[in-house]
């Protein structure tokens, strides 16, 4: 096995970082310093309110110690859940990073090296997601608990929440060996995203049983501890250090696993699939469609959205199955990016409004190859839930305007997975803020319509004027290119330049 030299992986992992600072952070509309600044004080005030509420919330529980254990107990069921979905989200998001993965490839490292430099990035991408979950809960519990309340978040959030990312990782590689086995290694992205969801969707089928026992106990004034609390109760029982060299320990044990398992040959994952019946469709659907339908993320969407459509539809789920269409919406993040190669044809050139509307007429067809059928089984199980399916209809119909904005003013060059994520945190924060203001300012449902219209209408303008800007620049670039190259074929000697042919001059006679 080959040995992982962790320094030149901290190397790539700092190489990627500055690629990611330069080409991420300083890229699209957050060239401009103003942005830069506006986007953090609007994360620095999201933060602000957030732990504020919960501040005044939790302040007359300042004195309890049973309710302070009953609320990590039960925050450690629901952050295992964010980092679940955290780490999907993220897996999803680098299944095509192999544009990433060239930067690298004339460097000294092997592939677990590799492997390692990206794994950094996906634990702090995941902890990043996993924290802003409970971070209210923790800096209210810092500033009304003091020092006592590092035990209770190092033994509820920290410890938790990195056995169970470890944990993940272990099993994404064994599954990723498993499919290699039965030769179906170039969709182990896909598969693996699967996997991840049943687990995922098993474990919030649980959550509710589990939170009733915490409570239970708690209401009967006894400290109840389950499986998902194993970390607590060894804190608790055992002390501090027992359970953090315990934890430590296991730590190190899955991090050997995770390097001992990924393979020492990179997997390289299909960038699209064949579909079937697609021959006889070519002349209904453009290269635009069939570039978003035969994606690998498009495919991976798809294949959860089956999934949480399933999930969803018994009577016991009081949401509407409809909304497991969101997850289509994952398939547009990179469609700006992977429809370049079209543009750059030519005689392909074309108007920013008519390739906007390339995009969106994909991202239509892909909601209605899997809508109509949805609705018409939701309508057939449940015959009350048709006219309340319009509403997720209406609201993917957003999610598909808002992931092709993303696309276009956060692009995903050379598949770069931080684009994505950059773009998704940017709109998530501005939304919250967005939804915290219509709620203060409780105003009448169309005056709620409105504003979400307008804002509709600002991602699709800001989308059209990031694809004139950007098919400017590509333009532009190639015309300074192909004048470099006119350029360069000319004559080497340029002082011959007569009715005569040039002659080398080692033969010319003084």
């Amino acid at each position: 096995m080959t040995a992982v030299r962790l320094r030149h992986s901290a190397v790539l992992a700092r190489m990627l970082l500055v690629f990611f600072v330069r080409r991420v952070l300083r890229a699209g509309f957050l060239k401009s310093a103003p942005v830069r600044v506006f986007v953090a004080v609007a994360a620095v005030l999201l933060l602000a309110v957030m732990c504020t509420a919960s501040y005044f919330f939790l302040r007359p529980l300042a004195g309890e110690a049973a309710v302070w254990r009953l609320l990590f107990d039960t925050a450690t069921v629901s952050i295992l859940l964010w980092v679940q979905i955290a780490f999907l989200l993220v897996k999803v998001l680098f299944l095509n990073a192999e544009g990433m993965l060239r930067l690298s490839y004339q460097l000294p490292v092997t592939n677990r090296e590799r492997s390692a430099a990206f794994l950094l990035y996906e634990a702090v991408m995941t902890a990043v997601v996993a924290t802003a979950g409970l971070i209210s809960l923790s800096v209210s519990a810092l500033i009304l608990l003091g020092p006592s309340a590092a035990g209770y978040i190092t033994a509820s959030v920290i410890l938790p929440v990195t056995l169970t990312y470890l944990g993940l990782s272990v099993l994404y590689q064994v599954l990723t060996r498993l499919w290699r086995l039965v030769r179906l290694g170039r969709m182990a992205g896909v598969l693996n995203a699967l996997a991840l969801f049943a687990i995922l969707a098993s474990y919030s089928a649980l959550m509710t049983p589990l939170i009733q026992r915490i409570s239970g106990g708690y209401l009967r004034r006894e400290t109840e501890y389950t499986w998902v609390t194993s970390v607590s109760w060894a804190w608790n029982e055992h002390g501090p250090w027992v359970a953090l060299a315990g934890a430590v320990a296991l730590s190190a044990l899955l991090v050997t696993l995770v390097f001992a398992l990924a393979p020492n040959q990179h997997v390289r994952q299909a960038r699209y699939v064949k579909l079937p019946g697609s021959v006889r469709l070519r002349g209904v659907l453009g290269p635009y469609d069939w570039c978003l339908l035969r994606s690998a993320q498009t495919v991976a969407a798809a294949a959860m959205t089956v999934a949480l459509f399933v999930f969803l539809l018994p009577d016991r789920s009081p949401v509407h199955p409809l909304w497991s269409l969101a997850a289509l919406s994952f398939g547009g993040l990179y469609q700006f990016t992977a429809t370049e190669q079209l543009r750059a044809l030519p005689g392909a050139q074309e108007s920013p409004w008519r390739v906007y509307a390339r995009l969106i007429k994909a991202q239509m067809v892909l909601l209605a190859v899997f809508a109509v059928p949805a609705l018409v089984i939701t309508t057939a199980v449940h015959p009350g839930r048709f006219l309340p399916g319009l509403v997720p209809l209406v609201s993917c119909l957003g999610g598909a305007v808002m992931t092709t904005c993303i696309s276009v003013v956060f692009p995903a060059e050379k598949d770069n997975p931080f684009s994505v994520f950059l773009g998704l945190s940017v709109v998530l924060i501005v939304t919250g803020l967005a939804v915290i203001g219509l709620g203060l300012l409780s105003l009448p449902p169309w005056a709620v319509t409105g504003c979400l219209a307008g804002a509709a209408a600002a991602f699709v303008g800001y989308a059209v004027q990031g694809i004139r800007t950007s098919e400017s620049r590509r333009r532009n670039a190639e015309g300074t290119v192909g004048s470099e190259v006119r350029r360069r074929s000319r004559a080497a000697d340029a002082g011959r330049r007569g009715g005569h042919p040039a002659h080398p001059h080692v033969l010319d006679r003084a």
